[in-house]
């Protein structure tokens, strides 16, 4: 199979240690940036909030490990929106990419915007792969394309919320009271969570809030306690608080604390929007044992050297593996169909994600692609955040969650299980 002069040489430059990306300098204006001559990457990952700060060096480090291999790709931001503060934002930056004439996606990384954009990429035949983004309602707007004989554009390399609500439900004693964003992500989470409690015969009642209540830096305190108000009236016989938050978790984390209502052994369970370090101990006093005992599921990248040696190379955070892998994912495909345009390599994303001869880096990976024999042409790229697997709704199959309970100290004890819930030892 021919394949782009622009995507690198791969297996020449791999084995004779050439490393020329031909890539513009990490400073180069972007605008200045030829797509025509590299594969131009943009991304979706909304500048200025640390959750974020994580991926976008993710991205980063995948883009140099990439060149470095003999491939020729360029990041373009897309980042300055500000997630969920406007309707319309993410869109909007998705239509100034492709004005700037990239060939994929990274991002969104938040649900929300997610759901927001998938139109925008349907119609532009634009290929996305959101890193975090894990609300169920995603599969079902890709499994009605599929179901319908077209062609889906929206992949993502963590798991569909399907599989983090069971392990969660599993954690939770007794009656359960439900506290989560208004959103596509904290509504579909909380649903269903709930019917897995009630699966087991027990009693859940739902607090929902508008997170614009909280966009506001002024209101947020009055805000917070609004929802620590509706949790004492529903307080009654409950035995654990889940909580499907976002970086206003903290200041609602910390009046639940306070609050002369609310018994203090009652549970606190946690979704994967709120990053602990960010947004939860600066409200809270680890050293007292303030979240003794508080209960977080998490999707999370297979334990052991490969991911302490990432680690080491930047200030890691949640998903940050994720975002590497979305880039390889994208790079891989087009290498495969040797073509950047993304109507030509969506039909590869599948392919280079399961069913092949496993390999565990671009330059592995795309050194069998480029083998002039064909022989290896059929890859299963295993990436840094597990294995990927993406099924024909652009869903991962198989991979790990990681429930951390907090120590007195805010230190967390891992115990880890897989998509069918079964408590697993991931070394």
């Amino acid at each position: 199979m021919e394949r782009l002069s622009i995507l690198g040489s791969v297996l020449l430059l791999v084995f004779i240690g050439i490393f020329s990306s031909g890539c513009p300098d990490d400073g180069e204006d972007e605008a200045k940036v030829d797509c025509a001559e590299v594969f131009c990457i943009g991304t979706l990952l909304s500048e200025g909030e640390d959750f974020n700060a994580a991926l976008i060096e993710a991205v980063n480090l995948a883009k140099g490990d990439i060149n470095k291999a003999g491939g020729n790709i360029e990041i373009i931001s897309g980042n300055s929106y500000q997630a969920g503060a406007e309707a319309g934002e993410a869109a909007a930056s998705v239509r100034r990419l492709l004005e700037m004439g990239v060939g994929g996606i990274v991002g969104p990384s938040y649900s929300s915007d997610s759901v927001e954009v998938f139109p925008v990429l349907v119609e532009n035949e634009m290929v996305a792969i959101s890193p975090s983004a894990t609300s169920p309602t995603l599969t079902d707007m890709n499994k009605e394309l599929v179901d319908g004989g077209n062609q889906h554009f929206f992949f993502r390399v963590s798991p569909s919320d399907l599989f983090q609500a069971p392990i969660l439900a599993k954690q939770t004693q007794g009656k359960t009271i439900i506290v989560n964003r208004v959103d596509p992500w904290g509504t579909a989470l909380a649903r269903l969570v709930k019917e897995e409690i009630e699966a087991d015969g027990r009693q859940v009642e739902v607090v929902s809030y508008d997170p614009a209540d909280f966009s506001d830096d002024a209101m947020v305190s009055e805000s917070a306690a609004a929802v620590v108000s509706r949790v004492e009236a529903e307080i009654q016989d409950v035995e654990s608080i889940v909580l499907f938050v976002f970086d206003e978790g903290g200041e609602i984390i910390r009046g639940l604390l306070d609050s002369s209502v609310i018994p203090p052994g009652t549970g606190y369970y946690v979704g994967d929007g709120l990053v602990f370090s960010v947004s939860l101990f600066p409200h809270v006093d680890e050293e007292n044992g303030e979240i003794e005992g508080f209960k977080q599921v998490i999707s999370t990248p297979p334990p052991g050297k490969r991911l302490e040696e990432f680690k080491e190379r930047f200030n890691f955070g949640d998903f940050a593996a994720h975002a590497y892998d979305t880039v390889v994912v994208l790079s891989l495909a087009a290498l495969s169909a040797g073509s950047n345009n993304p109507s030509d390599y969506v039909s590869e994303i599948q392919g280079v994600t399961r069913g092949g001869a496993k390999c565990h880096s671009y330059a592995t990976c795309a050194a069998a692609l480029t083998d002039e024999t064909m022989v290896n042409d059929d890859i299963d790229y295993e990436g840094l955040s597990g294995p990927i697997e993406l099924n024909e709704n652009g869903d991962i199959t198989d991979g790990l969650y990681v429930v951390d309970t907090y120590d007195a100290q805010g230190v967390p004890q891992k115990t880890y299980f897989n998509f069918q819930g079964e408590e697993v030892d991931p070394n």
